[in-house]
């Protein structure tokens, strides 16, 4: 089935090119030295890929932009490092002894919430970008993880375990105004904030000890349970106009998993991505026409497609095994993934219409948790 991806006007891919061009070498140490990175430039390898069912057409493809923060532990701890999407331009953003992990772009890609324990447990941290600014949003004993991001960027949803027992609390992007959004003695995580920002989707074991999918809404009411079933749900993940939700079911006990959707109200549950299977956390295209998730459905490891006109399945194979779960361009036509190199984690980018698959890091350690901005 063809392939069928929007045409950039020429003045976003102007637009794009400088962004992924800013110079971020002047970030201020004391606010995270954000030194540039001592290691040899990342070495982008073509590895040879070819699409189950290539498009009919060649697509014209734009040349990658934006860019890639990602967690490496190259110099010996998992720091935050940002790069050129193309693998380019590579610096180092935090320093120190912590851990940090999970960055999360701003919608407007000027900020990253990430977790630290720079002070000793796990805390949320936001780094402005441009001015190297670094603001704690949380203090507290019990470890705090898993920031989503609203639409609006104005606040951030997150589980902590700080009421012995893991709930999900809201915040404001600058620390303020602190909520707790659910109560109850089982666990709740995974928060994921719709693109219209009205409701929050997250896992919770409370129907039982099995987990569902639940969403709320941003104001602590309409808790509803969007998947009821007996086997496990979980990693929620909207549609771009917020109209469906994607999520992995586990239905058979055997620990293979399915990629499965639901509208909002919880209606039309259907797995387009067939009998159970190895499979990952999907993720939409910015369009709404794709799933992607890492599979190894045909027993060769490859990132997978579900088209939603039709519920086909397009297999990239990608030479490596995907070791985390795909994200997409901001453009739409590309994936950044990690994967084993044989012995340590790298990130690989696979261009969708043509299944190029390109190296982007080569550090001989872990470099992995990519989240990719404009």
């Amino acid at each position: 089935m063809p392939l069928r991806f929007p045409v950039l006007i020429a003045i976003a891919l102007v637009f794009f090119s400088l962004a992924a061009c800013t110079p971020m070498a002047d970030l201020p140490a004391a606010a995270g030295a954000a030194d540039t990175a001592t290691e040899t430039p990342p070495v982008n390898t073509s590895v040879p890929a070819q699409l189950t069912e290539p498009p009919a057409v060649a697509a014209s493809i734009p040349p990658a932009a934006g860019r890639v923060v990602f967690v490496s532990d190259r110099e010996g701890v998992r720091k935050l490092y940002l790069m050129n999407a193309d693998g380019s331009n590579l610096i180092r953003l935090t320093s120190g002894d912590s851990t940090d992990d999970l960055p999360r772009w701003s919608p407007d890609g000027t900020r990253i919430a990430f977790v630290s324990t720079a002070q000793g447990n796990a805390d949320l941290y936001v780094l402005d970008v441009a001015s190297g600014g670094l603001l704690r949003l949380t203090d507290d004993p019990a470890k705090d993880s898993a920031p989503a991001w609203s639409p609006d960027g104005a606040r951030i949803a997150f589980e902590s375990y700080r009421d012995g027992d893991y709930e999900i609390y809201l915040v404001n992007a600058d620390g303020s105004n602190l909520t707790r959004l659910t109560t109850d003695p089982q666990a709740d995580n995974n928060p994921a904030w719709s693109p219209d920002g009205a409701q929050i989707a997250f896992v919770s074991n409370r129907s039982g000890g099995n987990s569902d999918v639940y969403l709320i809404a941003a104001d602590g009411t309409g808790l509803t349970a969007l998947t009821t079933a007996a086997s496990p749900d979980s990693d929620p993940a909207w549609s771009p106009f917020s109209e469906q939700i994607a999520f992995r079911a586990w239905p058979n006990g055997d620990g293979l998993s399915a990629v499965c959707l639901a509208d909002r109200d919880g209606g039309n549950v259907t797995c387009p991505s067939g009998l159970p299977a190895e499979v990952g956390v999907p993720a939409w295209s910015p369009d709404g026409q794709w799933l992607a998730f890492r599979s190894l459905r045909s027993g060769t490891p490859s990132i997978d497609l579900i088209s939603l006109a039709d519920s086909s399945i397009l297999s990239l194979p990608v030479g490596v095994e995907p070791a985390g779960d795909p994200v997409w361009s901001p453009d739409g036509t590309r994936l950044i993934f990690q994967a084993d190199a044989g012995g340590d984690m790298e990130l690989y980018s696979i261009v969708v219409a043509t299944g190029e698959v390109v190296r982007l890091t080569e550090s001989n350690f872990y470099d992995g948790e990519p989240s990719w901005a404009r």
